[in-house]
C-alpha cells in the first residue's frame, strides 16, 4: 500500500453484516424491518463530569452531556448517549475527530466506529420480537424514544436505543461489538418469523 494513500482515498470498510445480508436490509411485512445504516462514526468516552467536559461537549457537538441513567441528548451534529455514570457514547463526529479534543479536556477517548457497527430495526412488531430475547421492560413508558441502555439479547450483549417512532411504528437502533454483528442479525431475522405479520397481503 502506497505511503502516501490518504485517509479520503481508502477503501470504505466492510460491513460487519455483509456476509448474513449483502444488501443491508430484511424485511418482513408486516412485522420487522432491518436496515444497515453503513458507516457512522462513534467515540467512546470515560472520565468524571467536570466543567472542562462541559465545555467541551458544548463547543464541539453543541450539546450539555446526560447525567441520567439511559438519557441521551442530540444537536444537528452529533448525539450523545449516557453509559454509565463516567461513560458516554458519541454518535456523529461534529467538527472533525473529537478525539484530541476530549483527551484534552481530560477525558479517555476512542474512536470505536466500525469496532461498533449499527442496525436500525423498525416495524410493527419490532418491540414484540426484541422481548423474545431480552428481559428488558421495552413498554413505551419504561423505554421512552431517546432512552439508551445495555442489555442482553439472545446470548449477546448489546447497546439498544429507542428511536423516534416511524411510520409504521417503533423504531430500534442496536450497536454490537463487530464480531457478534452476523449472530444479532440472523437471531433478529429468525426471531422474526415466528411472529405473525400485519400485513394481510404477506403470508402468515
Amino acid at each position: 500500500m502506497p505511503d502516501d494513500l490518504t485517509k479520503a482515498g481508502r477503501p470504505t470498510p466492510r460491513s460487519a453484516f455483509a456476509e448474513v445480508a449483502p444488501g443491508g436490509l430484511f424485511e418482513r411485512p408486516g412485522v420487522i424491518r432491518l436496515h444497515d445504516p453503513g458507516h457512522r462514526p462513534k467515540t467512546l468516552l470515560r472520565g468524571r463530569f467536570t466543567p472542562e467536559w462541559l465545555a467541551t461537549a458544548a463547543g464541539l457537538l453543541g450539546i450539555v452531556p446526560p447525567e441520567q441513567p439511559g438519557a441521551a441528548a442530540r444537536s444537528p451534529v452529533a448525539e450523545l448517549l449516557w453509559l454509565g455514570p463516567d461513560e458516554w457514547l458519541v454518535l456523529g463526529s461534529g467538527p472533525g475527530s473529537l478525539a484530541p479534543a476530549l483527551l484534552r479536556a481530560g477525558l479517555a477517548a476512542a474512536e470505536v466506529g466500525d469496532g461498533l457497527p449499527d442496525l436500525e430495526l423498525s416495524g410493527p412488531r419490532a418491540r414484540e420480537v426484541l422481548a423474545g430475547g431480552t428481559a428488558l421492560d421495552l413498554h413505551p413508558a419504561a423505554f421512552p424514544a431517546g432512552r439508551a441502555t445495555r442489555t442482553r439479547l439472545g446470548r449477546i450483549g448489546v447497546l439498544l436505543q429507542r428511536a423516534e417512532d416511524g411510520a409504521d411504528g417503533p423504531v430500534f437502533r442496536l450497536h454490537v461489538e463487530r464480531p457478534w454483528a452476523g449472530y444479532l442479525w440472523s437471531w433478529l431475522a429468525d426471531a422474526a418469523l415466528d411472529h405473525p405479520s400485519n400485513d394481510e397481503s404477506f403470508p402468515r
